[in-house]
C-alpha cells in the first residue's frame, strides 16, 4: 500500500521520522510462513518488493536487520543477495538478540522500527520505538502494534511500512523523480 502522508496519523508519522534501524521478522512477515522442505533442500518465497524496499531504506542510512528464532539455510541466502546488514537467528529471546544489535549499532529502542506477526515478536514490538504487525499476525501483535499492515505477511507488508519510513523522512519524491515518475 502507497499510504498518503495525510491520512498517517501525526504520531506515527514523527515515530516513523525518527527511525535509524529497521528489524522485521522473518517466516510470516518476509514470507508467508510456509517452508518447504524435502531432500534436505528448504525453500521459502519471498517478496521481491520487499527486498526492494529494504535496499531503498540502506540507501538512506537507515540499517536493515532480521531477527528470526529459526535457522534456515534460505534466510541466509536472501540475506546476503540483499546485502542485509544484521542476520540473527537465535533459539531463545528476541527481545536480548534486540538488545545486543543496539549495543553494536549505537541505536536507542526508540529509533527501531520492528515487524512482526506471532508471540515470539511480543517483547521486541513492546520495546520497539515503531512496533507494527502484519495482517495476518496474532491478535496480540496487532493489539501492540502502531500500526497494523494490509498487507500479510511474504505479500508486501514489509514494503508496506518501508513506504511509509521513507515518506515520512521526506525521501520519497526523490525516489520518484529518479525513477522518472
Amino acid at each position: 500500500m502507497n499510504m498518503d502522508m495525510r491520512r498517517m496519523t501525526l504520531v506515527l508519522r514523527k515515530k516513523l521520522a525518527r527511525v535509524r534501524l529497521f528489524l522485521c521478522d522473518v517466516d510470516g512477515v518476509l514470507t508467508d510462513g510456509t517452508v518447504q522442505m524435502g531432500n534436505g533442500i528448504e525453500l521459502k518465497s519471498f517478496h521481491v518488493t520487499d527486498g526492494l524496499g529494504l535496499r531503498f531504506l540502506q540507501r538512506f542510512g537507515i540499517r536493515v536487520g532480521w531477527v528470526s528464532r529459526r535457522a534456515s539455510p534460505a534466510t541466509v541466502q536472501r540475506a546476503e543477495d540483499l546485502r542485509i546488514d544484521y542476520l540473527r537467528q537465535v533459539d531463545g529471546c528476541k527481545v536480548q538478540a534486540v538488545e545486543a544489535l543496539l549495543e553494536e549499532s549505537g541505536v536507542t529502542w526508540d529509533e527501531v522500527c520492528y515487524v512482526g506477526d506471532d508471540v515470539v515478536d511480543l517483547g521486541v514490538l513492546r520495546r520497539a520505538g515503531v512496533a507494527v504487525g502484519v495482517a495476518n499476525g496474532i491478535s496480540e501483535t496487532k493489539a501492540l502494534a502502531d500500526y497494523v499492515t494490509r498487507a500479510r505477511g511474504g505479500q508486501g507488508a514489509v514494503r508496506e511500512v518501508v513506504d511509509m519510513i521513507l515518506k515520512a523522512q521526506g525521501h520519497w519524491a526523490g525516489l520518484l523523480k529518479e525513477a522518472g515518475a
